[in-house]
């Protein structure tokens, strides 16, 4: 059987008798989606039973490391071409370096926070929502700080994921980190929760290169 033959039976087939088509061969001949099912010798289907049963935090996480997944592998090189994404360290307090050219722009990558299960407003206010921006766990730097806080002069812009508002994990809106609110108690510090502005105020922006020029004046 060729790939044309192969095509035109599974078109004529019904959507239980794909299902069972697939199931056949990721089962009987292990055919693997990811390396990692290899790797970790289990499925994707285990792995994704496994984020859902687990608690809110922890999916938060994953979505979170999705986020930044889709911004690096996805938005960067369809729609930032123009810019080369940098080796990053894991103790660095941004996710991406990107560089057009005139330097790099350190990005920190964020979910659109939900709360009850949909995105959160800020203060009530309409097309005003919501992102965290604290690192998820706790310790204590060098100097003694914790080092959970973010201080500004770590990163550069923030990318904030709209998925749980448009359902698009590609969709993302930027802000220079200068701009966004400090804490009440530690003005070198940033606030916990920040005000995401879709209708552009405040220096939040659609267009990545407008938040990245802003970082550097």
């Amino acid at each position: 059987m060729n790939d044309r033959e192969v095509e035109a039976f599974l078109a004529q087939a019904t959507p239980k008798q794909r299902q069972e088509i697939l199931w056949f061969l990721r089962h009987q001949y292990r055919f693997p989606l990811h390396p990692l099912e290899l790797e970790w010798n289990t499925s994707a289907e285990a792995v994704l039973q496994a984020i859902y049963d687990a608690p809110d935090l922890t999916q938060r996480g994953v979505k979170g490391i999705l986020a930044e997944a889709t911004f690096r592998t996805v938005v960067v090189p369809e729609r930032l071409a123009h810019w080369q994404s940098l080796p990053v360290q894991n103790d660095d307090a941004y996710d991406l370096l990107l560089d057009d050219g005139r330097g790099g722009v350190k990005v920190q990558v964020k979910n659109q926070r939900k709360e009850g299960g949909v995105p959160a407003n800020f203060r009530m206010q309409r097309d005003v929502f919501v992102v965290e921006t604290q690192r998820t766990r706790n310790g204590v730097r060098s100097d003694g700080e914790p080092s959970r806080p973010y201080r500004y002069g770590e990163f550069d812009v923030i990318a904030v994921c709209l998925q749980p508002l448009s359902g698009d994990w590609t969709d993302f809106i930027y802000c220079p980190q200068k701009r966004l609110l400090a804490r009440q108690d530690r003005l070198d510090w940033l606030a916990v929760i920040q005000p995401v502005h879709l209708d552009g105020q405040n220096g939040w922006t659609r267009s990545f290169d407008i938040a990245a020029t802003a970082s550097r004046t």
